[in-house]
């Protein structure tokens, strides 16, 4: 689909009171139960598949594979079972190993309608932060990637942890900066409650870097994601308690969750059937 295209109909959602709703997937059963339940964005990139295997999200973040080769072999599984929602890649842009233009060309090639900035820098902070900002490995990167997919017509939703973070991927282009509130809680291999910011507190991230980011663009449009947002009464939460906030993206919330609870709650209703 087309970067128009999917700007038309996003706003058009939002204009009628509807919020825009991303989704994660790691196999191609999330990505088409998620279309069948009128997901507007579906995500592909390889924390997707380790959650998937029932391993922490995080994981996507340490070298356990190549980042990009496993979005490319995802998008191989996903996209063909998918019938009209657009498909969005993370891209790995520290990837040492490739050319940026070139790769987002072969995603576009391959079906891909946009692109997210992931694994991201973004994720840490503090030293390590300093350390690998210090030898390359930097946000920046990111942020002219989306600028390059920008340039290519493709739609563009990086995520952003911070204000400084939301207005530069707000000045490369982004269609929709993605208000990152970090791990997703909950569930079997979410992250623990105990350290996470508190859902009001995710409400004033998010609408700080809303502010920053219609202040440079109007038009760009931010959502919400992660840490505490983990459910629908969540995310309805922080969309009435902000202002402008267009939508939520879920990833563990739209497929690790779901999956945990119906596979578990089936085979306990199996096992509670009494034998005659």
């Amino acid at each position: 689909m087309e970067r128009s295209g999917i700007l038309s109909r996003l706003k058009a959602k939002v204009a009628a009171g509807k919020p825009i709703v991303g989704t994660g997937a790691g196999t191609g059963l999330s990505a088409k139960s998620e279309e069948a339940g009128g997901t507007d964005l579906i995500i592909v990139y390889n924390s997707g598949w380790f959650r998937m295997q029932g391993l922490a999200s995080v994981y996507g973040n340490f070298p356990l594979g190549d980042a990009n080769s496993i979005v490319l072999d995802l998008g191989k599984v996903v996209i063909p079972v998918v019938k009209h929602t657009p498909v969005l890649a993370g891209v790995f842009a520290n990837d040492p190993f490739r050319d940026m233009k070139t790769f987002l060309t072969e995603l576009k090639a391959r079906g891909f309608s946009g692109v997210q900035n992931f694994p991201t820098v973004g994720t840490y902070t503090a030293v390590y932060r300093q350390n690998i900002e210090s030898v390359g490995i930097s946000y920046d990167k990111e942020v002219e990637m989306v600028h390059i997919a920008h340039e290519m017509d493709l739609f563009t939703s990086p995520y952003a942890y911070t204000i400084e973070e939301a207005e530069k991927m707000t000045k490369a282009g982004a269609d929709i900066v993605v208000a990152h509130c970090r791990g997703t809680v909950g569930g079997m291999v979410g992250v623990a409650a105990d350290g996470i910011m508190t859902i009001d507190e995710a409400c004033k991230k998010v609408q700080d870097i809303h502010d920053a980011v219609t202040a440079i663009n109007p038009e760009t449009m931010v959502i919400c994601h992660g840490g505490p947002i983990a459910t629908p009464e969540d995310a309805a939460y922080v969309l009435s308690h902000t202002k402008g906030i267009a939508g939520f993206y879920g990833a563990s919330s739209a497929e690790r969750l779901p999956v945990e609870q119906a596979i578990k709650q089936q085979i306990q209703a199996f096992s509670a059937i009494e034998l005659f």
